[in-house]
């Protein structure tokens, strides 16, 4: 992720919640076979999660896709 991107993921609410949660993450990736998410800033600018598929790099390249939309592009 760029600068830009783990920026809006860091963002939180007044109360200290996370402004983009994982839930909301998790829906814009439905109905991809992708789950355990992850990013913290301990894991700097990368996404974690695992992806249940044979097209793996397929599946990978829809998740940036979506990723982008919400997020800005690179």
């Amino acid at each position: 992720m760029t600068d830009a991107q783990q920026a809006k993921l860091d963002r939180k609410w007044p109360d200290g919640d996370p402004f983009i949660c994982y839930g909301r993450i998790e829906s814009l990736l439905e109905p991809l076979p992708v789950e355990d998410l992850y990013w913290s800033h301990h894991t700097g600018q990368f996404l974690y999660s695992t992806v249940h598929e044979d097209d793996i790099d397929g599946t990978v390249a829809e998740v940036i896709e979506r990723l982008e939309i919400k997020l800005g592009k690179v």
